[in-house]
């Protein structure tokens, strides 16, 4: 099952599947150059109220994003490990 970015609640956790075709060339390559790759975990640390940009955490650093970007980066949720506490 897939969701995009910007569906994710304060502290979950997903990796990303794809980057929408909808983003112009040159976001997309920047979503690329930041970490948000195929397959890099991304959590969500930040979701103020309102619509206003949330934080994301992938690659080892934090980005803002605001919604129309985060709604075209493809995640797919993280099965929890049996041995998680």
């Amino acid at each position: 099952m897939s969701q995009p970015l910007w569906a994710l609640t304060r502290g979950q956790r997903a990796r990303v599947r794809d980057l929408s075709d909808a983003l112009p060339a040159a976001q997309a390559q920047r979503l690329r150059e930041l970490g948000f790759l195929p397959g890099a975990i991304v959590e969500c640390v930040h979701r103020p109220a309102f619509g206003a940009p949330r934080v994301y955490a992938v690659a080892g650093a934090c980005f803002s994003l605001e919604r129309e970007i985060a709604r075209r980066i493809y995640t797919e949720p993280l099965e929890e490990s049996a041995h998680a506490s």
